[in-house]
């Protein structure tokens, strides 16, 4: 999904710092591990953290469909929402 070698090292630090900001069961904290195990390249992980995570609060694809499929859809929905807070002005401002 990434497109190098060099992504997964020089992405991690970075999310780490992140994923101690927003606990998991947020948006934005479910949002960052989901792209931690994502540019870990591997299926059964990925499979897994898409059932969890569809389990948990989010919309889940047909369990027949193929898990970059599923993972996309719900990496869709997840930018969606946090997009959303994200973009959203602060009040005051």
């Amino acid at each position: 999904m990434f497109p190098t070698a060099r992504t997964l090292p020089a992405l991690t630090p970075r999310l780490r710092g992140f994923v101690e900001q927003h606990p998991q069961g947020t948006d934005i904290g479910d949002y960052v591990r989901f792209i931690l195990v994502l540019a870990a390249e591997n299926d059964d992980q990925t499979l897994a953290t898409v059932e969890s995570l569809t389990d948990a609060d989010w919309e889940g694809t047909s369990r027949g469909a193929p898990t970059p499929a599923r993972a996309l859809h719900l990496l869709g929905q997840m930018l969606d929402r946090v997009g959303t807070g994200l973009t959203r002005s602060r009040p005051g401002e």
